[in-house]
């Protein structure tokens, strides 16, 4: 399937009737890919169970007609019996496969939820961080979550429409007893429900799609009161009944919403219910007629009693099935839009085509990197963070970046890493434009440490191995690691060293100090051998002390290597090789330590602010 063009700053619309049942083919080679063995078993036990629907009628029909032919005699118990027994046969096999579909439709679900959730995930991870900053992404990824269950309902509803289909053929023989023409009357007072049923599956999805933000907003609530992340401050700041509040006023919208749409449906409902009851007492008084002219025996009439209702309610679920295959196909086209999501085709997705041969990564820089005339505006926004930024970082050298909060420090890193390609200039590695490289292999060449770096529930060893996971085995590796960040002497002092898990979510993990995570997250860059380390505010959860140990450490252990480091604190900015200086998006100015208070320009007041507060 061809990958679709989707802007996630656009709100989704809705498809046509067309295009939503054109999923039916792929949705049946979807599953049938992801469960072969239970798609079939589960189809051929439907089938034999809508056989057995009609039968059991006619067995039926055959016992009463029996019984009257023996009145006034002696009852010929084998002849009777024979039926009977019929009939508990197959009401057994009925439960039995009812028993197995229970199995059956489990390991189905379980086998095509793994299969969808692979296919999200995968996208996920392939998709640019422009796609993280998008509400409107955030709200498709919800939607496409809570419709994989649809895939499964899908067919599942599908085969019961075969079965159901095979049911009113078989009672519509059973009914030309009467007249060929009964079945026809049933047909022409029901059939005007799938009018119903597919606009009530329209206007649920739609209300759906309409409700999508407030039950994110919703499900972000109620983590606010459950996770140990916030409960410190709900706690302090007495939040639990604000926040409760917040919750149910969002769930009071979604009751109030979905309250008034079914009362209108059953309003309607009523009204068709009425015309299918109609039918139905008109097949049954020409049954009756009939049957006084003695033209039908009690066996019939009972047999035409019992199909006419089974065909009428059939014919409804039949119906009802319908709108609720179209409901389904509604929801799986929300999965399937973001399965064929391009990432490329998005404003501000990264530059992948780029003609020409692929640059290779050198193993060594020699020349170094060089903005040259950078601008750069968030994707959704016109205002811009970075303005005709030029300046270098030459290869093996330690550049600071410096400005106050909001100056376009974070945004650097971000290019740098290229989570973001420039919206005009350049970012050259070596020469060559970082759009030249393979996205991957130049990643591989850049270890970036956060200020706000992930803390994984998972033991000390993973937490670091993450740095670099194809060595995430390698055990001495890992605490050669934890050495150089830092880390070694905390993790040799937990309950079960490095196999101790951190977190309090998983297990009876152990929980850390803000500075023995940092540690943590400094061993982890320390498992790259990338020749570009990037440090953005690594050390702020540390004291001067802490921090000055790790960063004569770390200026030690990177030797031959380039470095970028962003920083507030000018005790460590100073023992930089270079400083760039950002104000408002662009390089004001740019140099040593020494030339910089030399030009006595915003560096010099930053500097000396900071050190007075020292003295």
């Amino acid at each position: 399937m061809a990958s679709v063009d989707i802007n996630p700053f656009e709100d989704s619309e809705s498809k046509s009737i067309l295009e939503t049942l054109s999923l039916l083919p792929r949705t049946i080679s979807f599953v049938v890919r992801a469960t072969p063995i239970y798609f079939l078993l589960s189809n051929t036990l439907g089938l034999v169970q809508a056989g057995l629907a009609a039968l059991l009628l006619w067995l039926a029909k055959v016992v009463v007609d029996r019984v009257v032919e023996s009145l006034g005699s002696e009852i010929d118990w084998s002849y009777v019996l024979f039926p009977m027994i019929a009939i508990i046969v197959c009401r057994l096999i009925q439960s039995a496969f009812s028993a197995s579909f229970q199995i059956i439709n489990f390991m189905m679900s379980e086998k095509i939820e793994n299969k969808a959730n692979t296919l999200l995930l995968n996208k996920a991870a392939k998709l640019d961080l422009v796609f993280y900053e998008s509400p409107q992404y955030y709200d498709r990824l919800y939607q496409a979550r809570e419709n994989i269950g649809s895939l499964q309902m899908v067919i599942e509803e599908l085969m019961v429409l075969v079965a159901q289909l095979l049911t009113l053929v078989a009672m519509f023989g059973l009914l030309s007893v009467l007249h060929p023409f009964a079945f026809l009357i049933l047909i022409a007072t029901v059939s005007p429900r799938i009018l119903v049923e597919g606009y009530t599956s329209k206007r649920q999805f739609e209300l759906e799609i309409e409700l999508t933000r407030n039950g994110r907003i919703t499900h972000y609530f109620n983590r606010l009161l459950t996770e140990r992340e916030y409960v410190k401050e709900v706690k302090v700041f007495g939040l639990g009944s604000y926040l409760m509040s917040k919750f149910l006023q969002l769930r009071d919208v979604v009751v109030t919403a979905l309250l008034k749409l079914n009362i209108h449906f059953v309003k309607v409902q009523v009204l068709f219910d009425m015309l299918g009851y109609l039918g139905l007492c008109l097949v049954w008084v020409y049954a009756v007629y009939r049957a006084g002219q003695g033209e039908l025996t009690i066996g019939d009439l009972f047999m035409i009693f019992g199909a006419a209702q089974s065909s009428k309610d059939a014919l409804e679920a039949w119906f009802a099935q319908c709108g609720g295959v179209f409901g389904a196909f509604l929801s799986l086209s929300r999965f399937f839009e973001l399965v064929d999501l391009d990432p490329r085709s998005v404003p501000g997705a990264l530059e992948m085509n780029r003609t020409g041969p692929r640059a290779s990564l050198p193993e060594r820089l020699k020349k170094g990197i060089e903005f040259r005339n950078v601008s750069f505006h968030y994707p959704g926004t016109d205002l811009e963070v970075l303005k005709e930024i030029s300046f270098s970082i030459p290869a093996n050298s330690k550049l600071a970046i410096v400005g106050e909060n909001g100056a376009g420090k974070t945004t650097l890193v971000k290019l740098l890493a290229r989570f973001y390609d420039p919206v005009d200039g350049s970012i050259c590695l070596d020469g060559k434009d970082y759009r030249d490289h393979d996205l991957q292999e130049l990643r591989k060449g850049i270890t970036v440490i956060f200020q706000d770096f992930a803390r994984y529930d998972l033991s000390v060893a993973d937490n670091i191995g993450v740095g670099r996971v194809d060595f995430l085995t390698d055990r001495q590796r890992i605490e050669q690691s934890a050495r150089n960040g830092g880390a070694h002497q905390m993790a040799m002092k937990l309950p079960s060293q490095y196999d101790t898990v951190l977190g309090r979510t998983f297990e009876e993990g152990v929980d850390l100090s803000g500075g023995e995570w940092q540690n943590v997250a400094i061993s982890r860059a320390y498992m790259s051998d990338a020749q570009l380390f990037i440090l953005d505010e690594p050390t702020a959860a540390l004291d001067a002390f802490k921090e000055a140990e790790v960063f004569d450490r770390f200026s030690h252990l990177t030797q031959g290597r380039t470095v970028v480091l962003v920083s507030h604190r000018f005790s460590t900015v100073r023992m930089a090789d270079l400083i760039c200086v950002i104000e408002d998006g662009r390089v004001i100015e740019y140099g040593t330590h020494e030339e910089l208070v030399r030009l006595n320009g915003k560096y010099r007041r930053m500097f000396d602010a900071q050190a007075e507060r020292y003295r």
